[in-house]
């Protein structure tokens, strides 16, 4: 018998796309409910600040998917909620692939990359679809020497994220079982629409919960913002735009000091489309960053794919040896601050105005947000819970 081959899935991400119409719906409809079913898995075994991104998930396993077979292919698309035809999910990302090469006005890209095991076989069908549907880029190396493989990973991931993701993987992490590494890196920059000033800043309380507050840098300033008070989840929506309106970040925040936990419980109506209206507001939103690192193998097997981590998986698409996924982990980070657009912006902002303004939103509580670009998806999704 042939040894089973393991093969590792890792993500990289940091915080820092135009299709068919129909493929577009689908792909979007897709995101946002594995965005939902991945926030809702990550928050019942993690209760503290967590940043995952679902579209880099979304990209790395479908490029695992169009190589699967049988039941392993059934439990992969499912869970990314995607057709299940290996033809039709090519068809999403070859278009979607060629818009992530951004880099004004904002800067967003995706890379994929196969680090394979220069011992084994991949197929060729497997190796074109890799480079000309999803724009992968394939590298064969000598997986007995685990420190230099750890390194080259490292290396390009650094590169792909402007050095804000390291150390992704270890020297032990790497060894001949391993068929292939496979390896998506997303990074996202940008600038608000509306810039914050420096003097804008301040410190001032944020409760933890009812019992608990501690001190937290906060950032404010006033002008027209999208907002909505959703009464069926009891919560505020303020969205943010960055230069170029393309990406947007969403603050939601519940009524409640405590109400984040049950905000979760309804994540598919928070992500979903809101009824935002423009408003005069004050907005205080807190100064804050995360890193995140995820082990996305017990959140898939939480959403039911369990046939690609066993022994019985069928990935006979990309070799003829027999493989399994033996983990998925992600790394992310996001940073907010007072960064702006443009001169021109600032001088609009100030907080020195006669009349009342139509809301108040400061973001004194934990709270839910996310990045969306505006056509093709969450981008990233987040909870914020202590300083």
């Amino acid at each position: 018998l042939k040894p089973n081959i393991k093969m590792k899935i890792l993500l990289a991400l940091i915080s820092v796309i135009s299709i068919h119409a129909t493929e577009l719906e689908e792909f979007q409809d897709s995101n946002l409910k594995f965005a939902a079913d991945v926030y809702q898995a990550i928050s019942q075994i993690n209760e503290l600040n967590f940043l995952v991104c679902p579209l880099s998930a979304q990209i790395i396993l479908s490029l695992a998917t169009v190589g699967a077979k049988a039941n392993t292919a059934k439990q992969l698309s499912s869970c990314l909620h995607l057709p299940d035809d290996s033809k039709r999910i090519k068809s999403i990302f070859e278009k979607l692939s060629y818009n992530f090469d951004v880099k004004e006005p904002y800067q967003l890209s995706s890379a994929n990359k196969i680090f394979l095991n220069d011992k084994c076989d991949v197929k060729d069908e497997y190796k074109e679809v890799a480079v000309n549907t999803f724009k992968s880029g394939i590298e064969s190396m000598n997986f007995a020497d685990g420190e230099k493989v750890a390194m080259e990973i490292n290396r390009w991931v650094e590169s792909k994220t402007n050095n804000k993701i390291k150390d992704l993987v270890k020297g032990n992490d790497i060894n001949t079982d391993i068929l292939a590494l496979l390896v998506n890196a997303l990074y996202f920059h940008g600038n608000w629409a509306y810039e914050f000033g420096d003097s804008m800043g301040y410190q001032d309380r944020f409760y933890v919960n009812e019992n608990e507050t501690v001190l937290i840098d906060l950032m404010t300033q006033r002008n027209d913002f999208n907002y909505y008070n959703n009464k069926e989840v009891n919560a505020e929506f303020l969205e943010l735009p960055f230069v170029g309106n393309d990406v947007t970040m969403t603050f939601v925040l519940p009524k409640e000091k405590n109400g984040v936990s049950r905000l979760g419980k309804n994540i598919s109506t928070v992500l979903s489309k809101q009824p935002l209206e423009k408003v005069d507001a004050i907005i205080t939103i807190p100064k804050f960053k995360i890193e995140s690192v995820i082990e996305f193998k017990g959140v898939l097997e939480s959403l039911g794919v369990t046939d690609p981590f066993s022994k019985g998986a069928n990935f006979d698409g990309i070799s003829d040896v027999p493989l399994h996924i033996d983990n998925v982990i992600q790394k992310t980070f996001i940073e907010i601050n007072e960064k702006g657009a443009t001169a021109a912006a600032a001088t609009e902002i100030t907080l020195m105005m006669d009349s009342l303004p139509n809301v108040l939103f400061t973001v004194n509580r934990p709270f839910i947000y996310f990045l969306k670009h505006r056509s093709n998806g969450i981008m990233f999704v987040g909870r914020y819970c202590k300083p």
